[in-house]
């Protein structure tokens, strides 16, 4: 399928709307200079989001290219990248075509690509399993981080399961998202600006405990903070040492 460098496909930024960008493809034929979520000054179509025309995408990528090209796709549209849509565009002409193989083929430049994008997602995602934190603030366990993609949907699973008797309310201040789950209902909203109330003081005993902690089982001699800030980044570390 050819390439139009005088067409841009803009739509609303939905999950169901990118798969209808992919779908158009195939009415239209063939793949448009760029896909926006706002209107640029160059010629372009808006693709209104069609819901039955997305669930025909969603089963022919599951039919042809195999249900892990499915979670390949829906995991890229979590990335923060402004070329995510017309990856997934490529992958999906290359794939339909190329069928289970394509989902291996990691030296077709189209499925490397989209495949960069599905590893930064899932190390993003690993690094807030791993690293995120709470603060308990009244009866809820309350954390707010700033992923560098947007992981609220991939990670909510994995905190739902750890506490499921507690309520949590994960604030990602990046992509303006709030993830409440209480009662066993999850919930992503989205959520301009949130300021956590000031830690009670049985929250500050436990970070003094914790700071006290840090700095006992370190080995002086060994102190490298280059090395600590490979393993905490920044967004991540916050009261983790004094």
């Amino acid at each position: 399928m050819k390439q139009r460098q005088d067409i841009t496909y803009v739509y609303d930024g939905s999950y169901e709307g990118m798969l209808t960008c992919v779908f158009r493809c195939y009415e239209d034929k063939f793949i448009p200079a760029q896909v926006l979520v706002q209107p640029s000054l160059l010629p372009y179509s808006r693709i209104f989001t069609d819901k039955s025309k997305a669930a025909r995408v969603t089963r022919g990528v599951a039919r042809t290219m195999g249900r892990m090209a499915e979670n390949v796709i829906r995991t890229v549209y979590l990335a923060d990248n402004e070329q995510k849509e017309m990856a997934v565009i490529r992958f999906v002409v290359y794939g339909m075509a190329a069928g289970e193989h394509a989902c291996r083929d990691l030296a077709h430049p189209d499925v490397a690509e989209v495949y960069e994008l599905f590893r930064a997602v899932n190390r993003e995602k690993r690094m807030c399993m791993e690293r995120l934190k709470f603060s308990v603030i009244g009866d809820v366990l309350v954390s707010v981080v700033a992923p560098t993609h947007n992981v609220l949907p991939l990670i909510a699973p994995h905190f739902v399961q750890r506490f499921p008797n507690e309520d949590i309310f994960i604030y990602d201040k990046a992509h303006k998202l709030g993830l409440t789950y209480s009662h066993g209902r999850t919930q992503i909203t989205q959520i301009e600006n949130f300021e956590p109330a000031e830690a009670d003081e049985d929250e500050e005993t436990y970070r003094r405990l914790w700071k006290i902690f840090f700095d006992t089982v370190e080995i002086k001699e060994r102190h490298n903070p280059r090395c600590q800030k490979n393993h905490m980044p920044g967004r991540y570390s916050n009261f983790w040492s004094a």
